[in-house]
């Protein structure tokens, strides 16, 4: 077996392992903007360095790789599943490392109040986890938009009366969410809605985890669980504990978040490249999420 054979299977070792792997111990330095081998392979798809691209990355990043930080519980975007991170997002970010020249450096945390902290005071520089695009987001730090999902709604089997089909139907209902999300807004600008209405606010009631959120509608505590379509959809496939309401918000762009700077406008090159190469479209069908994606990355700031 040769040297280059054996460096192939350690590093293949490594990103099972979910290590973070240099992208130079992968592949050389290709002479043009898209040459060589390929960096990385993920889902099917083959990912270049982009030197163009690469070549604007800031010199901080250059030295410390895409440090990022992914929620540990939002399947299918990002999930810990057998020990290792994973999910659409976070391929998605080991893409974007690849195109970039960059290592990737994952830490999967169920603190999603500390992820914008975490952005804003350096220790982390990326955080490819679903944040949905809100002004009060962008003043702080940059989001670089992967897809766009509306926000759904799920009951437990059996447990009401009628469907909800608009936003009117949730009054009086309690909401089940996760702490800091964006749908903690929604939920409330839902509950004026109701009352200018004439009608009984929602109750919001937040969790720390998807996962609480979830069996708190379970078990009967609150009435309905609030998420990402995507991640509610995937969440009844796979446990069959709740049932999916009609009821879906209008679809907001989400994505990564960026440390504030130039940074984010590299990494929406970098995903655009994904979207032109078709990487993007594998990635995005692996995880069964083709209905959400985007025909081009905006970098919110």
């Amino acid at each position: 077996m040769g040297v280059r054979s054996r460096a192939l299977i350690a590093v293949a070792v490594a990103v099972a392992l979910g290590i973070s792997v240099p992208v130079s111990a992968v592949s050389g330095a290709p002479s043009s903007r898209h040459a060589g081998r390929p960096a990385l392979t993920i889902d099917g798809a083959k990912i270049y360095v982009d030197q163009a691209l690469a070549k604007q990355v800031p010199a901080t990043v250059r030295k410390t790789g895409l440090k990022d930080i992914s929620y540990n519980d939002t399947p299918p975007d990002e999930f810990v599943s057998g020990g290792a991170l994973q999910g659409q997002e976070v391929d998605m970010g080991r893409a974007v490392a690849a195109v970039l020249g960059l290592a990737w450096h994952a830490t999967a945390s169920g603190a999603f109040t500390t992820f914008i902290p975490s952005l804003q005071d350096g220790r982390f520089n990326t955080s490819f986890t679903s944040f949905i695009v809100t002004p009060a987001r962008v003043k702080v730090i940059n989001i670089v938009s992967i897809y766009a999902v509306g926000t759904g709604f799920a009951a437990k089997p059996g447990s009401r009366v009628t469907t909800v089909k608009n936003a009117l139907d949730l009054c009086g209902d309690s909401v089940a969410v996760i702490e800091a999300s964006a749908y903690i807004t929604y939920m409330n600008s839902i509950s004026s809605q109701c009352t200018k209405a004439g009608k009984t606010a929602l109750s919001v009631h937040t969790f720390p985890s998807e996962a609480a959120a979830e069996l708190a509608v379970e078990d009967g505590r609150d009435q309905l669980y609030s998420s990402t379509a995507t991640g509610i959809a995937y969440i009844i496939h796979q446990t069959h504990k709740l049932v999916l309401e009609p009821f879906d918000l209008k679809p907001q762009p989400e994505g990564a978040g960026v440390t504030k700077g130039k940074l984010g406008a590299v990494i929406a090159g970098a995903v655009n490249v994904l979207i032109k190469t078709g990487a993007y479209r594998k990635i995005m069908h692996r995880w069964g999420e083709t209905a959400f994606m985007l025909k081009h990355s905006i970098d919110y700031h």
